[in-house]
């Protein structure tokens, strides 16, 4: 009996510390997507790429035109710096006209602007940029988004094969880092390493 009985005891210890390291992991895997999208967050990587590209803002947290409207002056400042020579808008057909005339107005040639139209959501339109790099032979982009969003779309595009350059535009408000904006990204990042990328193909090549 007492064998049995240390039996029983031992193989509970291991359940009990197999489930606690479970737990531990699963609690760690949030916290360190929190933690990734801060870090990236705030990066601002003005290295020389192709295209510049505005991601569009309409799933984004709090104030999108507030959004839209702070992305494209950061991309046109981009343009400006040198950083890329040409700016590829994304988004719905309707909004082009009116982002390629704030561009315009802050000193962008209207050649150097690309409209690719796409749908509102990362990879979708992370898809739809790189076919459009891999037709037009570049690799290198510039990505301009909301600081919280900058992690997200980093590894999303790496998925795709783009080389991607985060360089966020700065919002206060809503749209800035706030606790619920990392947490809801949070979840989309932990969703994209334990599900969405293993869907995603490699449309550029590697590099």
């Amino acid at each position: 009996m007492p064998a049995n009985v240390d039996g029983i005891s031992s193989s509970t210890r291991i359940f009990t510390l197999v489930l606690t390291i479970g737990i531990s992991l699963l609690l760690l895997i949030p916290i360190a997507a929190a933690a990734q999208i801060v870090l990236t967050s705030q990066i601002d990587d003005r290295t020389t790429t192709q295209t510049i590209v505005v991601m569009d803002p309409a799933g984004a947290w709090g104030n999108q035109k507030e959004a839209k409207s702070e992305r494209l002056k950061h991309a046109a400042e981009l343009y400006q710096d040198g950083v890329a020579p040409v700016i590829m808008i994304t988004g719905p057909q309707r909004a082009y006209q009116k982002s390629a005339e704030e561009l315009q107005e802050l000193g962008v040639d209207p050649r150097d602007v690309i409209y690719q139209p796409t749908g509102t959501d990362t990879v979708g339109t992370l898809a739809i940029v790189a076919t459009l790099m891999s037709d037009l032979g570049w690799s290198t982009a510039t990505i301009v988004t909301d600081p919280a969003h900058s992690a997200r779309s980093q590894v999303t595009a790496g998925k795709y094969g783009i080389d991607a350059h985060m360089s966020p535009a700065l919002l206060d408000g809503a749209n800035s880092l706030t606790s619920e904006y990392v947490a809801r990204e949070a979840v989309g990042l932990v969703r994209h390493y334990l599900y969405t990328q293993w869907q995603l193909p490699g449309i550029l090549p590697p590099n």
